[in-house]
């Protein structure tokens, strides 16, 4: 189903959200997870008492914390780690070099990404017509998993940049691109992160709603909702 909520003006950029827009992201994360965990396990035996629930939790207290880190996967990740192993004992001395190893084993994982043929098709055809851009909090390495092909350029967290919903990321694409607000169409699948913040910066929007989750959870209408990506060809 498509449905429209306004009129769509024309589109001179096309920006997608990855995780969960292009692939499901779930059980990439659960496995990369599950590495990670069994790695600190074996590298720092001192984390037994830390399962992985643990882990998820207190990655969890950080975010609800800090939302500028909530907005940022990496940073988010990384500050996870540090605090877990110093709980866990670890010299604060040893603390970054062990995070930023644990964090390179999860990156290794988290990037053993699948891409569906239809998902290569969808980007292979627009890409032919409009440029690409790759919009996302979180830090998945689209040469890693074939996409950079498709896209013109890629936006993430930095220490320049926060994540969405602020508009940060947005600008940094429209100066690179040259294109104004309204003629950038955002496809992701977050209510606030994509939705949110692509009205935020004054762009087109595609909520991407595969389960059909109600438009009441939503603060700002996206222009269009579809149910499915390849639905996308549909509408451009």
């Amino acid at each position: 189903m498509i449905q429209f909520h306004r009129r769509l003006r024309p589109v001179k950029a096309i920006s997608f959200d990855l995780d969960d827009t292009l692939y499901d992201n779930l059980p990439v994360m659960q496995r990369a997870e599950q590495a990670l965990s069994q790695y600190l396990l074996e590298t720092h035996p001192q984390t037994q008492s830390m399962q992985l629930r643990d882990w998820r939790q207190l990655r969890d207290q950080l975010a609800a914390s800090d939302p500028e880190l909530a907005g940022n996967m990496t940073a988010l990740r990384l500050a996870t780690l540090q605090q877990g192993l110093a709980q866990s004992g670890l010299p604060k001395a040893q603390l970054q070099a062990a995070s930023d190893a644990a964090m390179t084993h999860f990156l290794t994982h988290r990037n053993r990404v699948t891409i569906s043929p239809e998902v290569h098709q969808l980007l292979a055809q627009l890409a032919q017509n409009y440029p690409l851009i790759a919009i996302s909090n979180g830090n998945v390495d689209i040469q890693q998993i074939g996409l950079a092909p498709y896209f013109s350029s890629a936006w993430q967290p930095s220490a320049q940049l926060r994540g969405k919903p602020t508009t940060d990321m947005f600008d940094a694409a429209r100066r690179a691109h040259g294109f104004a607000p309204h003629e950038l169409l955002h496809i992701g699948d977050h209510p606030v992160s994509d939705i949110q913040g692509a009205a935020h910066f004054g762009a087109q929007s595609v909520w991407l709603n595969p389960t059909g989750k109600p438009l009441a959870q939503l603060t700002w209408l996206p222009t269009v909702t579809i149910r499915q990506l390849p639905q996308l060809a549909q509408i451009l």
